[in-house]
């Protein structure tokens, strides 16, 4: 599978949305410089389950279902692959901070402002490499386009595009950006969409060997869309954290299997010395500084993993519905 383009793979679903923009509810824009804009802040149910599946490089599926919490009906999503490592390491994880700088004057001084900053997630990260956790993947896309989704409610301009097609060595006219805020349902879905991802991530942060993984299934909530992107941002990260349920399958022998299977206890939200009230709370106290956060805290609430080659399964972490009815502030 190593050989298949996932930048070419994931233009089909960009031109899915573009063909069908009214459908999905999708505002495309083309810039000067030939770039293209998918602006998804108010697509529909089909158009953020698109988005999701973008985000994973076309090599996972994203596909809406219903959870019970505790007599409330809430819409839920079932995401899966069978690449997890490309499709959500080399792709959907949100690691491609992308910043454009300009310099102003103010008080007769010359200084740098911000114009734009969005962390990147989505094929074109393989095509950057301009995280260091590529030297750990052993993949190498050669499409002749990229494809970059941000999480934001400010659109980029072709100023940003062209840092998005020079570090993915493509022409800005096959640069695609596909952007939405957290606050929107879109939003909800394409994080939800993360539950598989969020689980590896967390696995490659305890030393867990990620090359062992063979399958990724993962369910969780679809939160509700929020009045801002901070109070989206604390619905969707509990969506994962207290109710976000993740199997994976891995293939390794005998001996080994006891070994990662201890490890894995360390992976569940739970374990985290910073879990246990809604994330917005726990934010707040840590006055609104992520470095303040134990990391660990950003996980599945439940793993479960079979190794195919012994048959034997493992279970661990918890779900946490109370944590969650409070962040969505359900009576």
């Amino acid at each position: 599978m190593h050989h298949i383009k996932i930048n070419n793979l994931t233009l089909k679903l960009v031109n899915k949305i573009i063909e069908n923009k009214e459908l999905y509810k999708a505002d495309i824009q083309k810039l000067e410089n030939g770039s293209t804009i998918l602006d998804m802040t108010n697509a529909s149910w089909t158009g953020g389950k698109l988005v999701g599946e973008i985000c994973m490089g076309g090599l996972g599926n994203v596909e809406f279902s219903s959870y019970d919490l505790d007599g409330h009906y809430i819409p839920s999503v079932n995401v899966y692959t069978s690449e997890p490592v490309i499709s959500c390491m080399a792709s959907q994880l949100a690691g491609w901070s992308v910043k454009l700088k300009k310099e102003v004057e103010k008080d007769g001084k010359i200084k740098k402002k911000v114009i734009f900053q969005s962390l990147g997630s989505g094929p074109a990260r393989a095509k950057s490499k301009a995280e260091k956790l590529f030297e750990e993947l052993d993949y190498t896309d050669d499409s002749n386009c990229a494809i970059i989704v941000f999480e934001t409610d400010k659109l980029p301009n072709s100023e940003v595009m062209e840092i998005v097609a020079n570090k993915s060595g493509v022409s800005p006219s096959n640069t695609y950006a596909v952007c939405a805020p957290t606050a929107c349902l879109t939003g909800s879905i394409q994080v939800a969409a993360r539950i598989v991802e969020t689980g590896i991530h967390k696995l490659h942060e305890i030393h867990f060997p990620l090359d062992v993984l063979k399958d990724g299934f993962g369910t969780t909530t679809i939160a509700p869309i929020a009045k801002d992107d901070l109070g989206a941002m604390g619905r969707t990260n509990d969506s994962i954290s207290a109710a976000g349920l993740t199997y994976y399958t891995i293939d390794v022998d005998k001996e080994k299997e006891a070994e990662l299977f201890e490890l894995l206890k360390k992976a569940p939200a739970n374990t985290s010395s910073s879990y246990g009230k809604p994330f917005l709370e726990t934010f707040k106290a840590a006055e609104y500084d992520f470095y303040k956060i134990d990391p660990g805290l950003f996980a599945p609430a439940k793993y479960t993993m079979t190794n195919v080659r012994t048959g034997k399964s493992i279970t661990v972490g918890e779900v946490n519905h109370e944590l969650l009815k409070l962040s969505y502030k359900l009576n």
